[in-house]
């Protein structure tokens, strides 16, 4: 299904479920799409915290990846990497990370909005001033019957991938690559399984491919995180820990109900 090779995984959530979707996971998995991708990457620091500190302690940032800048941001993604535009050799502590795109986002309807707004999905949703007011998202005809296909495709991979990546490693890995970063929607794929294929294997791949797609076509990208050694799951853990935490810490602010005055319509621009 080629569509999936040129959406991100944020994309796909949205026309699969575009009225009740959360900020939270589309914000994350935009997240882990970017690093699928070399276009940020993580790097960690290993410090004392101030010159009289016993300990030394690690730190995470978020830095630009080696293929920022050859990569063309999509509008929602630009949450991540506005800062790495304005000053490429900056790092940020991923938690201030995580913070700033929250900020940035402006609540869950404009990133929906923003995300929508990406050429390859825009027609298949509707567009009237009186859907902008009432802040709805609908699918055209068209969108729905691309919702039902997409659920379908993924569905039948989701169905088949573990079978495939022990008895047939090429045509699965033929599969994934096909979908870009929308692997991560995939609730039977076992990453650790992958980091066992032979690499032989992912080049034999890598060249089919490129006879496959446009040569400016960045699905190549995601090879590069299946040679990647670094245990990455950690930062999936520690991304949905961050988030816990600031949504606990917006709801203690007081913005957590449409009732508090509060609302998507201004102000702190949280609820849905």
């Amino acid at each position: 299904m080629k569509i999936l090779s040129q959406i991100t995984p944020a994309e796909t959530m949205l026309i699969k479920d575009c009225t009740s979707v959360q900020l939270k996971d589309l914000m994350k998995f935009t997240f882990m799409d970017l690093l699928l991708k070399k276009v940020i990457e993580i790097k960690e620091i290993n410090k004392k915290s101030h010159s009289r500190d016993n300990y030394i302690r690690t730190y995470t940032y978020v830095i630009s990846g080696k293929n920022f800048n050859k990569y063309q941001p999509k509008n929602h993604e630009l949450i991540y990497l506005s800062p790495f535009i304005k000053s490429p050799s900056i790092q940020i502590l991923f938690k201030n990370f995580i913070k700033m795109a929250y900020d940035t986002s402006n609540g869950s309807w404009h990133f929906k909005k923003s995300t929508r707004s990406n050429r390859e999905i825009n027609p298949y949703f509707k567009q009237s001033l009186l859907l902008n007011l009432f802040r709805l998202n609908k699918l055209t005809d068209n969108g729905n019957k691309l919702r039902r296909e997409i659920s379908n495709y993924l569905n039948e991979i989701d169905k088949n991938i573990d079978h495939l990546l022990h008895n047939d490693k090429k045509k699965g890995l033929e599969l994934l690559l096909r979908i870009g970063g929308n692997i991560f929607l995939l609730k039977n794929l076992d990453f650790q399984l992958l980091k066992t294929i032979d690499k032989e294997l992912l080049n034999q791949q890598k060249v089919l491919h490129s006879d496959t797609y446009d040569s400016d076509s960045d699905w190549w990208l995601y090879v590069e995180f299946f040679e990647d050694d670094y245990m990455f799951d950690s930062y999936f853990d520690s991304f949905d820990d961050t988030l816990d935490s600031f949504d606990s810490e917006f709801d203690a602010s007081g913005c957590s109900s449409c009732d508090s005055g509060c609302s998507s319509c201004g102000g702190c621009g949280g609820c849905d």
